[in-house]
């Protein structure tokens, strides 16, 4: 053992390294040391700007329903670093998560893998050692130059929305974007879009696909209500947010274009029980207690489309990081509530309450914020970070 190793190797270790920013060879190179795990999987590749997770989620749940074993990789964690990492919803367990951290600890050296690399590296180990049917791997941030980018033969390929967010790295707007999220799309694959993204967005997506020649489909529903929803012919109904109703229609586009029927109704009950923790999430009923990971200015947006479904008298506290369009967030749910606390947590990129609007309502300790809230008797939305929302679920159910 190493004098590095004798520090405990567990994902309080994996969290504490940071992203290094090396390009996509390393984990590359660290995957061809323990001969290539992901190439014997069937990969459903996720990128997107919004809606990752919630489609991952869908996919999954319909997959499952339909009898397959299924894993997920997604991120940032919600509740525990082992969430990242599932089979058919359940998390790797933490000894099995450890054992592996042990047995690649030499590779993880030798190419100085930062924490993103390493929960990837597991991941694929660990469903290739259980030979999972299908494996739903989600984008960290855009695509082209994303780590999970490695994987040169997926079975499909999904594009939830773009939208402006990580623009430092992917640029300030819509064709750049876009060019980047497209970047997964391989030679010769399908790649299913959400029906929704703009018409800039669009065309650089379909220009990518065309030059891949690639198969490129994209969602369309027909709204029924705010829960129900229309595609092939066939009423389903969500759950949650009403902004899920797109998708669910994607991740079903998606399994349909794997070759399956995604009409019946073990399908329509996997696509209604189907939940993702920190979308639109119901914390109570008395007092009525939501919180969302809006963590952008389209997540915002579509918070706020679900707000109106459920009340017309909120009370909303945020707090959000600084690399984010802050400003722009915090308007748009101002004007959709009575009254909007800012607040903070504790994070390195957290945007600090004295750098908001001086006429903001400020109250720096987000557990007292949301406790002032709930006292308010008005329906509470809590929002912004994803980081925040993960803290806040754990405060609340305390």
């Amino acid at each position: 053992m190493t004098n590095k190793q004798i520090e405990k190797l567990d994902a309080n270790w994996v969290m504490n390294r940071k992203s290094r920013h090396h390009g996509l060879e390393p984990i590359r190179q660290a995957l061809k040391d323990i001969q290539n795990p992901q190439n014997n999987l069937k990969i459903i590749h996720v990128a997107g700007t919004n809606g990752k997770g919630s489609t991952v989620n869908y996919c999954k749940d319909i997959l499952v329903s339909l009898g397959f074993q299924v894993g997920t990789f997604t991120s940032p964690h919600l509740e525990e670093h082992y969430d990242r990492i599932r089979i058919n919803g359940k998390w790797i367990a933490e000894n099995r998560f450890n054992t592996y951290l042990n047995d690649l600890f030499e590779i993880i050296e030798k190419y100085d893998l930062g924490m993103f690399e390493i929960a990837l590296l597991i991941a694929l180990v660990y469903f290739n050692d259980e030979k999972v049917d299908y494996v739903l791997l989600e984008v960290g941030v855009g695509g082209r130059l994303d780590n999970t980018n490695v994987i040169e033969n997926p079975v499909l390929e999904i594009i939830t929305s773009i939208g402006l967010d990580h623009m430092r790295i992917l640029g300030n707007r819509y064709q750049q974007i876009a060019y980047e999220k497209a970047g997964i799309i391989k030679k010769r694959s399908t790649v299913v879009v959400s029906g929704r993204v703009n018409d800039t967005a669009k065309r650089i997506i379909q220009y990518v696909a065309h030059e891949k020649q690639a198969n490129c489909i994209f969602s369309f529903y027909q709204k029924r209500s705010s829960h129900t929803f229309e595609v092939f012919n066939t009423t389903y109904e969500i759950q949650g947010g009403s902004y899920q109703k797109r998708n669910a229609a994607l991740a079903l586009y998606a399994i349909h274009a794997l070759g399956f029927d995604v009409t019946n109704d073990v399908v329509k009950e996997a696509v209604y029980q189907s939940k993702w923790l920190g979308r639109f999430e119901k914390i109570s009923d008395e007092p009525l207690v939501y919180v969302d990971g809006a963590h952008n200015v389209e997540g915002m947006m579509a918070c706020v489309e679900a707000m109106k479904e459920v009340s017309d008298h909120w009370i909303g506290v945020f707090a959000a990081l600084k690399d984010k369009q802050t400003e722009e967030m915090y308007q748009i749910l101002q004007e959709a509530c009575e009254e909007v606390i800012i607040c903070e947590f504790d994070n390195h990129r957290i945007q600090h309450i004295e750098e908001y609007d001086k006429q903001a309502m400020k109250i720096k300790d987000y557990k007292e914020a949301i406790d002032y809230a709930i006292k308010k008797d008005k329906s509470v939305i809590i929002t912004g970070s994803l980081y925040f929302v993960s803290l806040v679920r754990k405060y609340l159910y305390e």
